[in-house]
């Protein structure tokens, strides 16, 4: 068959060829489906559809459920495939027929803008069901981690406000994320300026409420209070927080600390029990004792202190400061969430910005899975200092030697690289009798990921 071509020319001494348009995200095949064959999606269709024909306003067409579906889907795939607002997402619908054939039918910027209105005005509780139920989908209870990040602002927009904390103007938003998946599980905006601990314990209240099992929760210094000890009581088990120093914890820890001096970088570990004015019970606190970093072994006079409230009863002190660092990986994949889906709320109306961001959690949450499926990228061993340190009762051991890491650690993909690699492969439209046939182009770096997504 002759090859197609709609112009010719040269150019810098080369014959250059302009053949037909392609489509460069395949990828949207393998996002759409992942979509329509979660649990999650149809329940979020069926709540918003629910509350539509019971409310008074213009549905704009999007009682038709087949009309509410693909509008749903177009937002959330055209959020994963890095379209950033209903503007570029109408455009790809427009231009490429891909998108149009997975999504089922075109829509233009204004219906897409009328369906975030119908959205933002009903669709938030379903929207939020249908996180939870992401972050739950394949997995029998969630491992929560907790805390609150700064999303920018670059306008004037209902609760925007400057955060001295983070030097930025924007949203203070709470999230919670269940580190094992590395999905998020919850995601709430709060003012600019909103106390880190403001929403948390309600938002973990709602999803207990819900029946999801939380089998662990970890949370930093700032959201330890009444309320989210209350939350938690009875209902989770485990859970880890780090608390900030105060007169009474120093005076009960003052008769664990161990004798100095102290050899730089040295730690001890010891626990009290402590309850704060407006705790109900008092909680096992675990304090970490460690020796500042100096220069060539050095000795300090005084450690650092370090205090983490905790249920859990069997793990040594050292373990659970161990398991409440684990949290440090719930701080890096928000942060990937922010840099690769890098949410923008353009609405004035907090309601419509509250739906959108639900909207881009659902659309990192859809990926989510795909580096577990991708071959994985080596990290070669190298040279690591381990320190061996204890503090015993009547004398103090130190020592470290130098180790050379003999097993190859494995490395998961960023999702920034998962979509440019894996979600954005070129392909070709190609009719044959009655049958569609997609002819894909792969990345030269990554040939192999398309087909490791298609076959899941």
């Amino acid at each position: 068959m002759a090859r197609k071509v709609i112009e010719t020319f040269e150019v810098g001494g080369f014959k250059v060829e302009i053949g037909p348009a392609m489509s460069k995200d395949g990828g949207l095949v393998v996002v759409a489906r992942n979509i329509r064959g979660s649990g999650w999606f149809p329940a979020l269709v069926d709540v918003v559809l629910a509350a539509l024909s019971s409310a008074p306003h213009k549905a704009h067409g999007f009682k038709v459920r087949a009309k509410l579906e693909a509008g749903l889907l177009a937002l959330i795939a055209g959020l994963v495939m890095g379209r950033r607002n209903p503007n570029a997402i109408a455009e790809s619908l427009a231009l490429d027929p891909l998108w149009k054939l997975v999504v089922g039918r075109g829509f233009t910027q204004r219906e897409l803008s009328r369906l975030m209105e119908v959205v933002a005005r009903v669709g938030e509780p379903g929207l939020r069901r249908a996180l939870l139920g992401s972050a739950l989908e394949g997995r029998e209870d969630l491992e929560l981690d907790m805390d609150s990040s700064v999303l920018e602002l670059h306008g004037t927009q209902e609760w925007g406000g400057y955060n001295a904390h983070y030097h930025t103007f924007g949203y203070h938003a709470g999230w919670a994320l269940d580190t094992r998946s590395g999905k998020i599980a919850a995601l709430w905006l709060n003012e600019g300026n909103a106390n880190t601990a403001r929403g948390q314990a309600d938002q973990l209240t709602w999803i207990l409420d819900q029946g999801a099992p939380v089998s662990m929760v970890r949370f930093d210094a700032g959201l330890i209070n009444p309320e989210m000890l209350q939350a938690m009581d009875g209902r989770v088990d485990r859970f880890a927080c780090r608390i900030r120093p105060n007169p009474a914890l120093e005076r009960l820890a003052n008769p664990i600390e161990p004798p100095g001096p102290y050899p730089e970088g040295s730690r001890s570990y010891g626990e009290i029990r402590y309850a704060a004015d407006t705790w109900a019970k008092d909680q096992r606190v675990v304090v970490k004792f460690q020796a500042p970093e100096g220069t060539k072994g050095s000795l300090a006079l005084f450690p650092e202190r370090f205090y983490f409230v905790t249920s859990l009863k069997e793990e040594s002190p050292s373990e659970v400061v161990s398991y409440y660092l684990q949290r440090g990986e719930a701080e890096r994949v928000f942060g990937e969430f922010a840099q690769t889906l890098r949410p923008t709320f353009r609405h004035v109306e907090i309601t419509k910005n509250r739906a959108w961001a639900l909207l881009v959690a659902l659309a990192h949450n859809v990926p989510a899975v795909l580096p577990d499926l991708l071959p994985k990228a080596e990290k070669p061993a190298k040279e690591r200092v381990e320190h061996h340190s204890a503090f015993l009762p009547d004398s103090l051991v130190f020592g470290f030697h130098r180790v050379l890491d003999d097993i190859t650690q494995e490395v998961r993909p960023l999702l920034a690289r998962v979509r440019d690699l894996a979600l954005r492969v070129p392909v070709e439209l190609k009719q044959a009798g009655k049958e569609l046939a997609l002819y894909l182009r792969p990345d030269i770096l990554a040939p192999a990921w398309f087909p490791a997504m298609g076959r899941n």
